[in-house]
């Protein structure tokens, strides 16, 4: 008799942790599947936006003015004058 109650708390104490768990899971997926979409968005449209004579910071906070686009390649001139060659993804932000 005092088996079968132990067995039977241990179940249900098993089934309400797994509950809780996968109630967790889909909170967290919910979450994230949400900020990479708008973190798609963001970068979508940097790059739809890119052309020449555009402000852009990069990732690592310098920041220049777009001279010419390629397809991965962005030639960009800083403040000291020399234009860098970027890869397009390094570009986080237009200004």
């Amino acid at each position: 008799m005092f088996a079968i109650n132990l067995w039977e708390s241990i179940l249900g104490a098993s089934i309400a942790l797994i509950v809780l768990i996968l109630f967790i899971g889909i909170v967290a997926f919910a979450r994230y599947s949400r900020s990479m979409k708008k973190q798609k968005e963001r970068f979508t449209k940097v790059h739809t936006e890119l052309k020449p004579g555009v402000k852009v910071i990069f990732g690592n906070g310098m920041y220049g003015t777009v001279r010419e686009v390629r397809d991965q390649t962005v030639d960009v001139a800083i403040k000291s004058g020399a234009i860098i060659e970027v890869s397009r993804y390094v570009i986080s932000e237009i200004l």
